[in-house]
């Protein structure tokens, strides 16, 4: 139920019929996942072709993790697709220490991150990895800087959030980005 009324506030969001202020109250509810282990409901991951020989020992590693790991998590770019984005989608309701993790995860299947996924267009307990399921306008160039301060250990999970949002310029967004 949680999951549904997470997905249907962002459907509300994309339609303009929501102000960001309703979802920040959806946001500080309780975590939708059901899992004490992990902020992360949903991991859904691209990878270039050549890393299709590392899906057993990923698949093993996300669930050593308690991650829910189902046949279509990880998904790989046909031989000759090129590289996949190197972008990331981190919801607002992770810890900073799973958003953490998804970026060094990023780095190491899908060799560096220089895009966010603007924030607000994903469900909170969400995570993507080199998606192709938003466009130009929702990803957000970052620096090789604006990354290690992302990734710096000194900071709380709501400065990581205020940060990623800051670099996604999501305060001049207007109501109706779609």
């Amino acid at each position: 139920m949680k999951k549904f009324l997470s997905r249907l506030i962002v459907v509300f969001l994309v339609a303009g019929i929501l102000s960001p202020g309703v979802i920040k109250m959806a946001e500080s509810a309780e975590p939708g996942c059901d899992n004490p282990k992990t902020t992360i409901c949903t991991i859904e991951i691209w990878l270039s072709h050549q890393q299709k020989k590392r899906d057993k020992e990923l698949r093993k590693f996300l669930k050593s993790r308690s991650l829910k790991v189902l046949r279509h998590t990880i998904q790989y770019w046909k031989p000759r697709g090129g590289h996949p984005p190197t972008n990331v989608a981190i919801g607002s309701g992770l810890s900073v220490e799973d958003a953490r993790f998804v970026i060094d995860l990023a780095i190491e299947y899908n060799d560096k991150v220089d895009m966010l996924v603007i924030q607000s267009l994903n469900p909170p307990n969400y995570v993507a990895i080199a998606t192709s399921a938003w466009d130009e306008k929702s990803q957000i160039p970052i620096t090789e800087k604006d990354l290690e301060a992302l990734r710096d250990p000194k900071l709380s999970t709501a400065q990581f959030h205020e940060l990623y949002r800051k670099l996604t310029d999501e305060a001049t967004l207007t109501q109706s980005f779609y």
